[in-house]
């Protein structure tokens, strides 16, 4: 028996000027399924979703919901608001956090969401249970709910916000500190608020957008057998990832988008993991080949970083990093793994000159270079973890972001003045050469995808060949196609006797890539290289638990 349509799209375009982001597309999500969406950065993912979720509205066609009630009616979500009220939740790839505000006032901020007149007749619903008991999900027969009352529309009450935030984090399995400030946290803890914001509000259709970029593989299966439990509950999923095995492993149907159109829908299992990487991207594939840089005896000459006994503080004056020693050679590429949180941020942060080290030493290429511009000067690239704080400007345009970066400036230059011919010949070659999309370097980078946002800061960094990249989570929210030309440049810098120290959340990134492993946990590093094929022991040294 077919189960029926909690959500469909009914030949959908939403354009932004000439440029079609999504073109007449039928979608349908049904209650009680999970249901994935592939596509390549651009192809219309985050649109079709922001469509769903109220930040869009369609430039034609239709979009209808079945509402708690059970009657199908069009959606006219005008806001992010309507969407929440009639029990569609979504975690943003960008995420939409209050930076200043702590975990739980967050979380209250979406629950004050539900004061609209639907919202609060839903809620109210809930708490005198006037809401009929078919309509009522076991998953919301929680203390949350009954913390709900005290909640006021007009006044926060920072103990409820508390209460209902431990009892969310405890009954998902997702910890967070509620008083912490979110601007405080990795972005692994602010994905895990998100998640946390959706589930707050009892959203009935729930749209993830990348959840498990920075979970260990245990975590994944335990982030997965919620996902269960919420679809056991009735309640449906739209899954967005890269990561084909996921995919393949949580969803019951998959549709894949190219290019704005929809190219496929169907069963999990119909298609390999290859051919629906064929769909995505039209042709086929192939894999990244790593040649071995051999048994290569490193000499000192060969060092280019050198970690003594570093020790750096967070942003809580704890103990981020904690007596980490590390030094990497020429032509070799150190990988370091670990769950988001556990001290990568900061240490990335130290070398380059970014946040102040308690103690320890920190060498390059032999000297011991203080503050950031030094620390450029001696030929280092940043990838950083978080490309719209860090990475990008987002209201300078794509060209702009792309020369943001001294040698590339000095490049275009002549006389100290920039040279406007040099300066767009360089953008456009990049543009071309990473795949960035849309082409055009003029529009500003908010305009851009997430993954192509992260195709500039790759753009600007790897194109200088510099002699240490540091890469943190290079190809989070990237396709498998972006990827791959990633792991080509950095094998290449390899190849080209450079250091890369890639720090990823990504395990089957660190193992494909990596001459050296080790793992980062609670701020200490561990080295694993022995581990290489013991995925089983890498995510217990990841979650702290092989220590």
């Amino acid at each position: 028996m077919e189960k029926e349509n909690i959500l469909e799209l009914r030949n959908v375009t939403k354009t932004f000027g000439d440029f079609v982001a999504v073109d007449n597309v039928d979608f349908a999500l049904q209650a009680g399924e999970i249901h994935a969406i592939l596509g390549e950065n651009g192809a219309g993912k985050s649109t079709l979703m922001n469509l769903i979720y109220g930040l869009y509205q369609p430039s034609a066609g239709r979009i209808y919901v079945t509402d708690r009630e059970g009657w199908q009616r069009r959606l006219r979500a005008n806001s992010p608001r309507d969407a929440i009220a009639i029990g569609i939740g979504m975690v943003h790839q960008h995420f939409m956090l209050v930076e200043n505000l702590t975990v739980a006032e967050n979380i209250a901020l979406s629950l004050g969401q539900l004061q609209n007149d639907a919202g609060r007749t839903w809620m109210e619903g809930w708490k005198d249970g006037r809401v009929e008991e078919a309509h009522r999900s076991e998953s919301s027969k929680l203390p949350i709910f009954r913390s709900l009352k005290k909640l006021d529309a007009f006044r926060f009450k920072k103990e409820a916000a508390i209460e209902i935030t431990e009892a969310l984090s405890e009954q998902f399995g997702l910890a967070v500190d509620p008083s912490a400030l979110v601007r405080t946290l990795s972005v692994g803890l602010k994905q895990r608020v998100e998640i946390l914001k959706a589930l707050a509000v009892d959203a009935r259709i729930l749209i993830l957008d990348e959840p498990t970029a920075v979970l260990s593989p245990q975590e994944v299966e335990g982030f997965f057998t919620i996902l269960r439990n919420l679809q056991a509950d009735g309640r449906a999923i739209i899954f967005i990832s890269h990561k084909m095995k996921e995919v393949l492993g949580i969803s019951d149907r998959i549709t894949v988008l190219r290019r704005g159109k929809k190219v496929y829908l169907g069963p999990t299992g119909e298609l390999t993991a290859r051919e629906l990487a064929r769909e995505m991207i039209g042709e086929d594939i192939d894999e990244v080949e790593r040649s071995s840089n051999g048994n290569r005896e490193s000499e000192s000459s060969d060092s280019v970083l050198h970690l003594s006994n570093l020790t750096v503080l967070g942003s809580r004056n704890e103990i981020a990093v904690s007596d980490v020693s590390l030094e990497t050679y020429r032509g070799e590429i150190v990988g370091i793994a670990g769950v988001d949180g556990n001290g990568q941020r900061e240490l990335a942060e130290a070398i380059m000159g970014l946040r102040h080290s308690e103690s320890g030493t920190i060498s390059i290429l032999g000297t011991d270079p203080k503050g950031t511009k030094a620390v450029r000067q001696r030929g280092v690239g940043y990838i950083p973890e978080d490309r719209q704080t860090t990475g990008v400007i987002a209201s300078f345009s794509v060209t702009e972001n792309l020369l943001l970066n001294v040698t590339h400036l000095e490049n275009t230059a002549r006389w100290n003045v920039l040279n406007q011919k040099r300066k767009r010949n360089t953008a456009e070659q990049l543009i071309a050469d990473y795949d960035i999309r849309p082409p055009i370097g003029g529009i500003p980078a908010a305009a851009l995808s997430g993954g192509n946002q992260q195709k500039i800061v790759l753009a600007r960094e790897i194109s200088l060949h510099p002699d240490l990249l540091i890469a943190v989570n290079p190809t989070r929210g990237l396709d498998v196609n972006a990827a791959r030309y990633v792991h080509e440049n950095l094998l290449a810098q390899r190849d080209a006797k450079k250091s890369v120290l890639l720090i990823s959340t990504e395990l089957d990134e660190v193992l494909l890539l990596s001459d050296r492993l080790f793992v980062m946990s609670r701020g200490k590093l561990i080295e694993a290289t022995a581990q290489h094929n013991d995925i089983e022991a890498l995510g217990l040294l990841m979650t702290g638990e092989g220590l």
